[in-house]
């Protein structure tokens, strides 16, 4: 196996040894999470790459990225480094073949690739009561209400970040929204609105004990106000 070595000054693995190239740059890194995503072989990763970024492959160009186009729920991409002609390989953590990638025009793929990105870094899992008591075991009341404090940022940053994609392709209250970002937007507050009733729900067991009766989140006549617009949520 390929050996790899760590970049000191960013979490970065350094697989220049693997000699592969897009048009005319060298991939010099991948992240960590690519490496481990190929159990750390490191030769399977740049067999995988030269067939993802081949002529003829499936695979499109946004912004300063080059992206592989498929059915999952995230693809391997190149970004281009700012500083030396080369390529990092990482993961974008959407599908474009996906049912909400496939929803995306191809002119507007560069704003929905940075709300990815930024909702990526706030994604959490849903917090229940039995991480509350954790926290709790391990630093007391204080380790409860920072956790509960992330959780809380962590929503309020993925709304935000819902908002500035909403407001790059809707700019003015005056016009039609475009369908295809109503049904993009919907299938995210599902998962927001969810994440979040967790949230509430783990405080109220933790503080009292049991929560009642708890419905699972599917879909509900909510309506949910942004910058420019507000979505509302229709039953069926």
């Amino acid at each position: 196996m390929t050996k790899v070595e760590i970049l000191v000054d960013e979490d970065r693995l350094d697989i220049t040894g693997l000699n592969v190239a897009f048009a005319g740059l060298r991939v010099t890194s991948a992240s960590a999470e690519l490496v481990n995503g190929f159990g750390g072989d490191l030769d399977e990763l740049g067999h995988a790459l030269r067939e993802d970024f081949a002529d003829g492959a499936s695979w499109c160009r946004i912004s300063n990225a080059v992206h592989t186009v498929t059915d999952g729920d995230a693809e391997v991409r190149l970004v281009s480094q700012p500083d030396v002609p080369t390529w990092h390989a990482d993961y974008f953590h959407a599908g474009w073949g996906s049912r909400e990638g496939a929803l995306v025009p191809p002119e507007h793929r560069p704003q929905y690739a940075s709300y990815v990105d930024r909702r990526h870094q706030t994604r959490e899992s849903c917090l229940q009561g039995k991480d509350l008591r954790a926290a709790a075991a391990g630093g007391g009341s204080s380790g409860v209400d920072t956790l509960v404090r992330h959780h809380r940022e962590q929503l309020t940053e993925w709304y935000a970040a819902l908002d500035q994609l909403l407001r790059s392709v809707h700019t003015t209250e005056d016009e039609d929204i475009p369908e295809w970002i109503t049904l993009v937007a919907k299938d995210e507050l599902l998962n927001w609105h969810r994440t979040r009733e967790y949230l509430m729900s783990a405080v109220l067991e933790y503080h009292h004990g049991d929560t009642g009766p708890r419905p699972e989140t599917v879909l509900g006549n909510l309506r949910f106000d942004f910058s420019t617009v507000s979505v509302e949520m229709m039953p069926f």
